[in-house]
């Protein structure tokens, strides 16, 4: 039996209005539902981009690294887009660093990565040519 799913990655930040506007005034995610807490600072904000989706949310209590953070974290975010070449142009005219440049890759997609305020990777990709693995691999 063949299943249709989606995942929606849940990250825990200290700021769910920094990452919402980093998401969706920078990035051009568009917003799908937040709630605002007592204190009326959003304690989650979910956006999309295609079928892409990312939740972001205010611990309730003190978390270790939910903090802005400069260094890369150990969780990285593989967004496939129509017109990668033009998305990439479109995030460099709003002066958002590269992190690594537009590349073909040996897989067969053509990627671009940013890293978020929070230090999480993004690669934004569009698949344009078939695998083809480096001498000596062997795909499984």
């Amino acid at each position: 039996m063949k299943h249709n799913a989606r995942l929606m990655a849940i990250v825990y930040v200290d700021s769910v209005e920094e990452a919402r506007s980093f998401y969706v005034e920078e990035l051009g995610f568009q917003h799908l539902m937040g709630m605002l807490g007592k204190d009326g600072m959003l304690d989650y904000c979910s956006f999309t981009l295609g079928g892409a989706a990312v939740m972001f949310m205010r611990p309730a209590q003190a978390m270790p690294g939910t903090a802005a953070a400069r260094g890369k974290r150990p969780v990285e975010f593989y967004i496939e887009v129509d017109g990668v070449d033009e998305y990439c142009e479109r995030l460099k005219r709003r002066k958002i660093p590269l992190a690594s440049p537009l590349k073909d890759q040996w897989w067969g997609d053509r990627t671009f990565t940013i890293t978020d305020p929070f230090g999480y990777r993004l690669w934004f990709y569009e698949t344009v040519n078939e695998a083809r693995p480096p001498q000596g691999a062997k795909l499984i």
